[in-house]
């Protein structure tokens, strides 16, 4: 691809228009026909050391002496030119002769749909769906345009799912809640018949869980992104752009406000809400609702600045408590 045709496509500027794009690849790795990509001035060491032919930048960087795309949002065009460049794997679209799909259910056009698929009575899938070998959809699942759904995938019945929906290997969308009642020494299980509704542009990643409600819905809002190995439990609601980063958990009936972002290992007991833009790092736990527009940290979480403070403090205990002792304190 010339250097002007990518620069048009990712909104960018470009200085030598004619320059012939043949890959793209990291700083580090690549090489004299590769497009790479620095995000900032912490890069220019690795700019200057690397064998790129071509470099997207930010507008402020410094001039270099060899082609470049220039772009306000450097981080979003790299993203689109890696789609460009290495565009993603699509099958073509056709019904593999060993998938299983009922004559009830409702395909749209173009759809792909792989080997040993199983699609259930009741379905209604938009166009452009792609179905990959091994997937299970229960009956009553509908979806909106453009769903993407890896191998192994399971789609309980009665989900509902928007458009441009991914869902990656082994992620299972409207399992049974965790649901169960005293009944003498013995645990009964309570019966979790709602279902799971999931918003557009929602991408859930490998092996995470999203439990269906008890009786009503589990909501995930447009936008969210929810990472491996994360669980989101019965009955709960994401607003709109939620990040939950790698085997967070959520207690039913959590509630995580518009735009949050809960990091690595993150776990929030039942029947809490996070507010709005709200930053929980790491590790953190809360069994209480946390106010919006904050950063949180520790188990249980409170303000992300006072935790530092906190933990600056945490290996000097010993020799504090001494002190206090010497004065006199028991």
């Amino acid at each position: 691809m010339k250097l002007h045709d990518l620069a048009q496509a990712i909104e960018g500027d470009c200085d030598q228009p004619d320059f012939e794009i043949t890959g793209i690849q990291s700083l580090e790795h690549a090489g004299p026909g590769d497009l790479s990509f620095a995000l900032g001035l912490d890069y220019l060491e690795a700019v200057t050391n690397s064998r790129a032919g071509a470099l997207l930048l930010p507008r402020d960087f410094p001039a270099l002496d060899r082609p470049t795309i220039r772009c306000a949002q450097p981080a979003l065009a790299m993203a689109k030119a890696v789609e460009l460049l290495r565009p993603p794997y699509r099958p073509a679209p056709g019904i593999h002769p060993t998938a299983s799909i009922d004559p009830g259910a409702r395909i749209g056009p173009q759809a792909s749909i792989g080997a040993y698929a199983v699609i259930g009575p009741g379905c209604r899938l938009g166009a452009r769906a792609v179905i990959h070998p091994h997937a299970v959809l229960y009956p009553d699942v509908w979806a909106g345009d453009d769903l993407l759904v890896h191998a192994h995938v399971v789609i309980r019945e009665g989900t509902r799912l928007g458009d441009g929906v991914i869902l990656q290997p082994g992620a299972v969308v409207g399992g049974d809640g965790f649901g169960f009642t005293p009944d003498g020494d013995r645990h009964g299980k309570i019966p979790q018949v709602g279902r799971v509704v999931i918003g557009s542009r929602v991408e859930i990643q490998a092996n995470a869980c999203i439990d269906r409600a008890s009786l009503a819905e589990t909501t995930i809002g447009d936008g969210c992104k929810i990472d491996n190995l994360v669980h989101v439990g019965h009955n709960s609601r994401l607003g709109e752009n939620v990040l939950l980063c790698a085997q967070t958990g959520l207690a039913g009936s959590t509630r995580i406000e518009e735009n949050c972002t809960l990091a690595g290992q993150v776990g929030v007991a039942g029947h809490c809400t996070i507010g709005a833009r709200a930053i929980i790092t790491a590790q953190s736990g809360t069994h209480g609702d946390l106010p919006g527009g904050e950063m949180y940290s520790g188990s249980p979480a409170f303000e992300h600045g006072k935790w530092l403070r906190v933990m600056a403090l945490l290996p000097r205990l010993p020799e504090i408590y001494q002190a206090w002792r010497k004065g006199g304190n028991k």
